[in-house]
């Protein structure tokens, strides 16, 4: 029995011969097998190519999590403690160790009366979660933190008044300003004795502007006695802030003001031996030290540069 031929002929399209060839019908079967074949084989290394490379990028994306996972672990504790101190600082935790106050170390913060502004809304106790006590994922531990966050947010906007209205900056900002006479006993510079000092004198040149330390009304602005020409500022039912000495005034008397607002120049006016500015906070019509209050530190720094380190 004769086997199946077939007969492949290509013509040119130029005057050549054509070309001619014959292939049996099992050649061709044995061809087309092999590109089945081949073709097959094509398309499983491209799906297992396409595996790898999802497998890989799995891996890197996982790979990724992980380092920022561990990143988590190390800064959550970290952001956990601070959040406890701005509690501790608020009295929002009553269940807190109260040893570790906020500002040790450096000049401190004692008598900033923040208890004049604690509201009597207390937080749940349950809410405040204690990072050493218990073992969080970085995920759980960082939801419960965010809400505790969140809670001390919304306590501060309930406190935003009260907060704005204490005198927490210095009343002058000019970087060649400084301390020339401090709060508490003193040898006056006009008799030579010994007395009592109700403020900060703050020393810079003539017409520097003087800024309200925090929000109010003007209660009174003219001239009173040694100080001079004098602006005072009624902050809440606790705070007051004298500024003596001034050159001229920039407000007048029940105006609203908010802290950083020009409310006068430096002068000499009054009984002084030179351009300065006497600073007094009273809380409950006493005066008291407005040293611990001023609260942009790295000013406050500079602040106390030219005289003898101060100690409070």
């Amino acid at each position: 029995m004769s086997k199946k031929v077939y007969t492949i002929i290509i013509t040119p399209s130029t005057l050549e011969p054509s070309i001619k060839f014959t292939l049996h019908r099992s050649t061709i079967l044995l061809i087309v097998i092999t590109l089945i074949i081949l073709i097959s084989y094509g398309i499983l290394g491209s799906l297992k190519f396409y595996e790898e490379n999802k497998l890989y990028i799995k891996y890197i994306r996982i790979k990724k999590e992980k380092e920022e996972l561990e990143k988590a672990n190390k800064i959550l504790p970290k952001i956990r403690e601070k959040e406890n101190l701005i509690r501790n600082f608020l009295g929002l935790d009553q269940d807190h160790d109260k040893t570790g106050e906020p500002g040790q170390g450096g000049p401190g913060i004692e008598g900033l009366g923040i208890e004049d502004i604690r509201s009597n809304k207390k937080l749940s106790s349950t809410s405040h979660y204690n990072f050493k006590s218990k073992k969080l994922t970085p995920t759980k531990e960082a939801i419960l933190l965010d809400s505790d966050l969140q809670e001390i947010i919304d306590f501060l906007e309930d406190q935003k008044t009260e907060l704005a209205s204490l005198p927490t900056i210095s009343p002058i900002s000019a970087s060649d300003a400084w301390i020339s006479s401090r709060f508490g006993n003193r040898i006056s510079p006009f008799t030579g004795l010994r007395e009592f000092h109700s403020g900060l004198d703050i020393s810079a040149a003539r017409g520097t502007p003087i800024l309200a330390t925090g929000d109010g009304i003007v209660s009174f602005v003219g001239r009173k006695g040694a100080l001079g020409k004098t602006v005072k500022i009624k902050h809440n039912r606790h705070y007051e802030t004298i500024y003596g000495h001034l050159l001229k005034y920039n407000v007048k008397v029940g105006q609203k003001v908010k802290r950083g607002d020009v409310i006068g120049f430096v002068g000499m006016t009054g009984r002084t031996t030179g351009y300065h500015v006497h600073y007094e906070i009273r809380k409950d019509k006493k005066p008291i030290n407005p040293y611990p209050y001023i609260l942009n530190w790295k000013r406050k720094l500079l602040f106390a540069s030219k005289i003898s380190p101060l100690k409070y």
